[in-house]
């Protein structure tokens, strides 16, 4: 397979010839990031993803960043159109943007702005997500609290991941394949290290209040598929009283978009997964973005291709 072809400061180059220098922002204080992925070779709510990155750009008024989100979606597709030959029919992308201060020092300098594609699954195999889909996920509280927002602001999609590291890691040294939830300052339920958290409670979804957590795409998303099937949808003050108490439980984002949990904190939720309206969310979104994502996986980790 040839090498893939990225967009770094303005030109589009093979992916072994984008440099950046130990001097740049991004690796010494960091910058911001956003990430979307294909469906059957079509980008998932692009608009809204290259929205929610100005946005992010905006709270960072030290990155004089001056492309438009128009000039950003060009991009965008002409880097998609540049790697077409790379990726087979079954396959799809994860799309990632970054952008940083530029050169550390040097009023001069530019942003150091760059897109690039990762195959998918991005940070999973397929018959990882194969199994999570058919049987579910543990997730697991993680001690590391998430940075209030008097410090930091969630709604900014940042590449100082340091503290979500950590609560991954500790996750995963209760159970390797734990996906990590993360409290407020105050106790209350923020996200995971990589994604939102809902749970379903007497027929109602709720979710945690945005005020300490990223405003997901994917989670707009099932927020707008429960209003159409009726379901009512809130945010809320969720307690870990709450969720073990929770009829069902899911994690979501652009990449693995619905993961039903079954196990929290290593106690079995003692209902069969996916659960009633987790199940029914996964086969609206598979329709929405014409991909059912949970037999494609179980197709992909078998080896028996398709699309």
């Amino acid at each position: 397979m040839r090498e893939r072809i990225c967009y770094f400061n303005g030109d589009y180059v093979k992916e072994s010839e984008a440099k950046i220098l130990i001097s740049d922002w991004g690796l010494v204080e960091g910058g911001v990031y956003e990430l979307t992925r294909t469906f059957n070779h079509i980008p998932f709510k692009l608009k809204e993803h290259i929205h929610r990155f100005i946005r992010s750009l905006r709270c960072l008024p030290f990155i004089k960043f001056n492309l438009t989100q128009e000039e950003i979606l060009d991009i965008t597709m002409e880097v998609l159109n540049r790697n077409e030959t790379c990726l087979d029919q079954k396959e799809d992308w994860a799309i990632i943007y970054r952008a940083t201060r530029g050169v550390q020092f040097d009023p001069s300098a530019r942003p150091t702005f760059y897109i690039h594609t990762v195959l998918l699954p991005y940070g999973f195999s397929h018959a990882q997500l194969a199994k999570f889909y058919a049987q579910g996920a543990p997730l697991v509280v993680a001690s590391t609290r998430q940075i209030s927002p008097q410090c930091l602001d969630p709604k900014i999609k940042h590449t100082n991941r340091l503290s979500y590291n950590m609560a991954e890691y500790e996750a995963k040294m209760v159970d390797p394949e734990a996906f990590t939830l993360m409290l407020d300052q105050n106790g209350f339920v923020a996200e995971g290290a990589r994604e939102n958290f809902l749970m379903v409670s007497g027929g109602k979804l709720f979710t945690p209040k945005l005020m300490d957590c990223l405003e997901g795409v994917t989670r707009a998303t099932i927020f707008e598929l429960a209003r159409e099937m009726k379901t009512e949808f809130i945010e809320a003050d969720l307690t870990i009283a709450n969720l073990y108490n929770a009829d069902e439980m899911m994690v979501t984002n652009t990449s693995v978009c619905i993961v039903p949990i079954s196990k929290f904190n290593n106690q079995p939720l003692g209902i069969p997964i996916p659960g009633p309206l987790t199940k029914k969310l996964m086969s609206a979104f598979g329709k929405l973005v014409n991909c059912d994502f949970v037999e494609r996986a179980l197709k992909l980790s078998s080896g028996s291709g398709g699309k």
